[in-house]
């Protein structure tokens, strides 16, 4: 999954990032998340265009510093290994 940037308007832009497969993907997720959850960014224009609009355009692949981390084995086991180890 790649991070996009989707940036929404209203009066004042807004933008969240989101997890998706592709550009359409993202812009399903993005009409699902909460209005809380959009983030406000600076103002240097405004639009009144008749609600809240999300265009096609405006959504970016970004690099995302969140690591995804898989352990190799269930902390069950590695547990295990280490009590053994500590009680030697």
């Amino acid at each position: 999954m790649k991070t996009y940037r989707v940036k929404g308007y209203e009066t004042v832009m807004y933008y969240v990032d989101i997890r998706a497969e592709n550009k359409a993907d993202a812009y399903t997720k993005a009409m699902d998340v909460h209005v809380d959850d959009w983030q406000q960014q600076d103002t240097y224009g405004l639009w009144d265009n008749g609600g809240f609009k999300i265009k096609k355009k405006d959504i970016q692949q970004i690099e995302s510093n969140v690591v995804e981390f898989k352990p190799k084995e269930p902390w069950a086991v590695g547990y295990k290994k280490w009590k053994e180890e500590s009680n030697d």
